[in-house]
């Protein structure tokens, strides 16, 4: 008669727990890395924007993110939200005149993220906050 033996198929069962053992890793990494490189375009598309309000007013005095630039992505659910900060604040209406900083904050799937928050500055400046140890700008964050 045809058909497997239990031994073929728990060698089997034991080779696909290992290809997944091994995949699985890698696929959330590459889904963290696009989450990442999402997350400083809507950074950088961020900061456009304070630029143009500072152009229109001489200053950043006023200034709140448009809500469709508060989140990334911008649909479904949200892997970092992005708010203005000052000092070590976080704010929704800007107070300082003549600079600020975006800060995007791990949500969702990105919360036990090793590479932390990224903040960036109106001077384009980038950092790492809340990374792990050994984490950096660079490996984190590619083109940084």
């Amino acid at each position: 008669m045809g058909g497997f033996t239990l031994i073929e198929v728990m060698v089997v069962a034991a080779i696909v727990a290992i290809l997944a053992a091994v995949a699985y890793p890698s696929y959330r990494e590459s889904i963290r890395a696009s989450q990442r490189a999402d997350v400083q375009r809507a950074l950088v598309e961020a900061a456009q924007f304070m630029r143009r309000f500072h152009s229109s007013r001489d200053a950043y005095v006023g200034a709140t993110l448009p809500a469709n630039l508060q989140r990334s992505p911008a649909a479904g659910a949200a892997a970092y939200n992005i708010q203005l900060v000052e000092g070590n604040n976080l704010v929704v209406v800007a107070a300082v005149a003549q600079t600020f900083s975006l800060r995007a904050t791990r949500a969702g799937m990105m919360l036990g993220d090793r590479c932390g928050d990224l903040v960036i500055a109106d001077t384009g400046q980038r950092q790492l906050v809340n990374a792990l140890p050994g984490q950096t700008l660079q490996g984190c964050f590619r083109g940084s």
